[in-house]
């Protein structure tokens, strides 16, 4: 997928963005691929995680070791973890999980039975 491969170059070819910067998509990858990119995050978007609850102006950090993502600020602001907590608890209850575009077909298949990354990736 050369528009993967395109984004990623340019984040990893600049010494500010590749400091600064991660790619999050539901895009896939090829071998080309280099720095800091996440990809693969739909199932986990799709069912509320904290990839859907992102919003303009937070910050991130991403701890690849421990696999895990989290917001640790609002609007550019970094906030304690009870705050985030907070904050969260009140997108999440407004949180409305999105309608499938798709019933029928491979898309369909994919849609009902793709389990998260996290639990391993695999179709139940």
């Amino acid at each position: 997928m050369p528009e993967m491969f395109y984004t990623t170059e340019a984040i990893a070819s600049d010494p500010e963005l590749v400091e600064s910067i991660a790619l999050i998509t539901d895009g896939r990858f090829s071998g080309a691929t280099r720095g800091p990119a996440i990809g693969h995050v739909s199932p986990e978007a799709y069912e509320g995680g904290p990839i859907a609850l992102v919003e303009n102006g937070d910050l991130i950090k991403v701890d690849i070791i421990a696999r895990e993502l989290n917001i640790i600020g609002v609007m550019g602001e970094e906030k304690s973890s009870k705050e985030i907590d907070e904050i969260l608890q009140e997108r999440k209850s407004r949180w409305i999980k999105p309608k499938t575009k798709f019933t029928k077909g491979a898309l369909g298949i994919y849609t009902k039975l793709a389990v998260s990354p996290m639990k391993g990736a695999y179709m139940e």
